[in-house]
């Protein structure tokens, strides 16, 4: 969908008059390769590349080469937000050029472009060069934590001071130990005595155990506890003892033991308050990071599209994965002689029960559910699957009706398929090879999800978010194709825009849309 005037302008005179512009599609899970170019969606001289190439204008072409953006398409968050780092890395030299250029992501790859935007808010330079993004078909993971201020939250730092203390006062008595040694100040490894140790007491006790059972001398004392044979009046330094002699080496191990033992026990018990606190604050930078490239979105997606449903069902799985602990009935000969264990189901059935059988279901549901989900990231929760980054997005349209009936018609088309290729794959001899084969002969119409872009629809769309020109709607007045289309995406365009301000800013008086196209005004978020 080409501008006002770009279909009846030479192609010569529109790449002299605007400087050429980069368009960098992001792939989504499962998705990757190594290869630069093929047919896959995203690679250079594919099917979409060639098509969407065809309806923009000739400064604007799709990445080649060591343009082509590539990331590993693992189903985690870790790997996402990995992902969204290369790309920042990747647009920096278009950014430093001052080159405009455009995103377009599918599935998980429109959470990586989302991702590499609040990325870029957080360093404090937002991306100049930026013109558009286009997701499709992304379900956005919407997260959440505990409360900063969470009394479990309050324990966890009380318990993780304490566990820290140990740690930090064995760290200062070696450097102590080496500064005297330095210094040429008395040495002795000698620790507190049991009853002004205290809790400290309790905590290195299986430690000096450990270092005894290994052979380091212990001596116990009024005056406290010494640990090994060194003898500061002796010929040996103190060097010399703790890394040339096996006690010495044996001292610093149980030594460095203790010190990673606290610490990481403090590390363990301070997680989950440290990601309340940036689950918190990353919701304020989703804020601003939409208020600074929202209207710059194009979201696309089918109310039908089964990654986002599918997500979203997770939320809600009650699947009971154990069972309860009841008699069998008595149809084997060794149900008879299982009579003599009925005391044992009497006893201990109701235990299980009505106590462990629902947290050991809780915990392999929530197990499976997060590995669904790729959620990785600790102590968080999928609290909601949206098609929109934001709610501030929450008023945008999925696409038009015609065109999600037109993908599902196709889909079920090609799902017909799926039942033969199944009845091979359980014929061959080796399941893995089967599944090879299986996953081989599917072409990617047969779900919604992985068949947007074998649409024509869905390629103008694309298109348009590209040649957008974002102070205006004129181009639409001419903008070849469905007025459908072109209606949809002008009313995407205003559900997404702040501030509102006055409609003749958006589109001319020529074509003004009906008012029951537009989305009702909702106030600023934040």
């Amino acid at each position: 969908m080409p501008p006002t005037g770009m279909q009846n302008m030479p192609a010569d005179e529109v790449s002299d008059a605007k400087p050429e512009e980069l368009a960098i599609l992001v792939h989504g899970t499962f998705a990757g390769s190594t290869a630069d170019a093929g047919k896959k969606w995203w690679q250079a001289d594919s099917p979409f590349a060639r098509e969407v190439t065809e309806k923009l204008p000739d400064n604007v072409r799709i990445a080649t080469g060591d343009e082509v953006f590539h990331w590993s398409g693992e189903n985690g968050e870790r790997a996402r937000g990995k992902a969204a780092a290369q790309l920042l890395h990747h647009l920096q030299p278009l950014e430093k050029a001052g080159k405009s250029y455009h995103l377009v992501g599918h599935s998980h790859g429109g959470s990586v472009i989302w991702m590499a935007l609040r990325l870029s808010m957080l360093s404090g330079n937002p991306l100049k060069g930026l013109k558009s993004w286009t997701t499709v078909g992304t379900p956005f993971l919407h997260q959440s934590s505990r409360q900063p201020w969470h009394p479990l939250n309050i324990l966890a730092v009380l318990v993780g001071v304490m566990l820290l203390r140990p740690a930090f006062t064995a760290a200062k008595d070696l450097v102590v130990l080496m500064w005297d040694a330095a210094s040429g100040h008395p040495i002795a490894m000698t620790l507190k005595p049991d009853a002004q140790a205290g809790v400290y007491a309790i905590l290195r006790a299986p430690f000096i155990a450990l270092a005894e059972a290994l052979g380091v001398a212990v001596e116990r004392s009024d005056a406290g506890i010494h640990i090994g044979s060194f003898d500061p009046a002796g010929d040996v330094s103190l060097i010399e003892y703790l890394f040339l002699s096996r006690e010495g080496l044996v001292l610093l191990g149980v030594l460095s033991l203790f010190l990673y033992f606290f610490l990481h026990l403090a590390v363990l018990t301070l997680r989950p308050v440290i990601e309340s606190i940036r689950v918190q604050a990353e919701k304020r930078l989703q804020r601003r990071a939409f208020e600074v490239y929202g209207t710059r979105w194009l979201g696309l997606w089918s109310d039908d599209d089964e990654a986002i449903n599918g997500l979203r069902a997770t939320l809600d799985l009650s699947t009971s994965f154990v069972k309860r602990i009841a008699p069998h009935d008595r149809v084997f000969f060794t149900d008879h002689l299982a009579l003599l264990s009925r005391p044992y189901y009497w006893v201990l059935g109701p235990i299980f029960n009505r106590f462990l059988r629902p947290a050991i279901d809780s915990t392999v549901r929530s197990i499976l559910v997060r590995s669904a989900q790729g959620n990785d990231r600790p102590t968080t929760r999928v609290v909601d699957v949206q098609p929109v980054p934001v709610a501030q997005a929450n008023a945008a349209p999925p696409i038009p009706k015609s065109l999600q009936q037109e993908i599902l018609d196709q889909s079920n088309d090609y799902a017909g398929v799926i039942a033969p290729l199944l009845r091979e794959l359980l014929g061959c001899p080796s399941f893995s090879s089967g599944l090879e084969h299986f996953s081989d002969r599917l072409t990617g119409h047969e779900l919604v999800h992985t068949s947007y872009f074998f649409h024509s629809g869905v390629v103008d769309l694309i298109a348009c978010n590209i040649v957008w020109d974002a102070e205006r709607f004129k181009f639409l007045e001419e903008a070849p194709g469905s007025p459908e289309l072109a209606q949809w995406f002008a009313t995407f365009k205003l559900s997404v825009a702040e501030p509102w301000g006055d409609s003749s800013l958006w589109f001319s008086s020529a074509a003004p849309l009906p008012k029951e196209d537009l989305p009702p005004p909702r106030r600023r978020a934040g």
